[in-house]
């Protein structure tokens, strides 16, 4: 029971070793609470559980055959499905495109009857989407929030910053995408799906997104949604509750405690003096790699004279490993836990891409 739940819950397991093997330098205190953002966590739960009430209304079922009779043929279809992540991640964050898309991708390519390496694509092929458009705003993702605030950066320093490194993403994404998905099969009959969309719950979710994008943009208080949420499962949907990833949610907790200790490591923190001065490029993307690109970014600023090298290295050092980007790991649990998934080809392909993009861009980052 043991060794099948450490094989399915891998990511976990590593973050908690990394926060347990850590704390021996930073032992459990009420640091650790303020290292974990809440505010994330329950935005992740939210959701998760309108994403799970969708699906159990036979909206996304619905709209995915929709979707699919217009596509005409899978190649056509898949590119629609990575240029949308792209787009939805600059205004709704990286996380939660790929929250709402990856499991919607799964189900619409399921019904065009494609195979299974062609899904595992269009997961990678999103993740690194949701991550590299993501950058393109203040809002697209957490660490580009902290850095403009940090730093006190105005609209225009902060485009004129990113724009090439997100124009030259989408051309990247671009290229990649014709790159891998070469299957072209037309999609000449559409399953039906069996269920009658439940009108009055779709409706209910569909508003619970829109509090949940106001709260992403911290229009509404995060406690608002996450209550009003709750309340609404309690009382009209508990088996939603059921299906939500908490492990998930345990792997970021793990993951805050991890990045709380490493900042606490005085040696850590000395190593990290000089090359912020003269590489901070480098250094955010390296530094992102081991701990992910949020904590990368507040363990990092206080080292940076400017917000240019944090904000450009954290945001291409979403890229490379798993843990590079926190996002990336909901992504990589959703193909996971899909049945008939190949784990292995899954994480080869992820790196070698995540890898040759990281590389492209960060010559970029020589020119700009």
């Amino acid at each position: 029971m043991i060794k099948a739940f450490v094989k399915n819950e891998i990511v976990f397991v590593i973050a908690l070793i990394a926060a347990v093997a850590t704390a021996f330098f930073n032992p459990p205190s009420l640091g650790w609470i303020d290292a974990i953002d809440f505010r994330t966590l329950a935005l992740l739960f939210s959701l998760m559980g309108i994403s799970e009430g969708l699906k159990g209304s036979a909206f996304f079922s619905s709209v995915a055959a929709t979707i699919e009779r217009k596509a005409g043929n899978t190649k056509r279809l898949s590119l629609l499905l990575v240029i949308i992540v792209f787009i939805s991640s600059m205004f709704f964050t990286n996380d939660v495109s790929l929250l709402i898309f990856v499991p919607f991708s799964m189900m619409l390519l399921d019904m065009a009857q494609v195979d299974e390496e062609h899904v595992m694509r269009i997961v990678v092929l999103e993740t690194i989407s949701a991550n590299l458009g993501s950058m393109t705003t203040p809002v697209g993702n957490p660490q580009n929030l902290y850095i403009c605030s940090f730093f006190n950066v105005d609209a225009i320093p902060f485009f004129r910053t990113i724009l090439p490194y997100s124009i030259i993403s989408a051309v990247l994404i671009a290229i990649l995408s014709l790159l891998l998905l070469r299957e072209k099969n037309n999609i000449e009959e559409v399953r039906e799906s069996t269920e009658t969309i439940n009108v009055g719950k779709t409706t209910i979710y569909l508003g619970l997104l829109l509090v949940a994008l106001l709260s992403v943009f911290r229009i509404i208080d995060w406690k608002v949604l996450f209550f009003l949420e709750l309340a609404i499962l309690i009382i009209m949907d508990r088996k939603v509750l059921i299906h939500i990833d908490y492990i998930l949610l345990l792997t970021f907790v793990c993951f805050f405690i991890f990045s709380e200790n490493m900042g606490k490591i005085e040696t850590v923190r000395n190593l990290l003096t000089a090359p912020m001065t003269s590489h901070p490029v480098a250094t955010s993307a390296l530094v992102s790699q081991v701990i992910s690109n949020v904590p990368a970014a507040i363990l990092l600023s206080p080292f940076s004279s400017s917000f240019e090298g944090v904000l450009v290295g954290t945001d291409i050092g979403g890229l490379g490993t798993p843990i590079a980007s926190l996002a990336s790991l909901i992504s990589l649990k959703f193909y996971y836990k899909r049945k008939g998934s190949r784990k292995g080809r899954y994480m080869a392909i992820f790196l070698l891409w995540n890898f040759v993009l990281l590389g492209i861009l960060a010559l970029v980052s020589l020119v700009f």
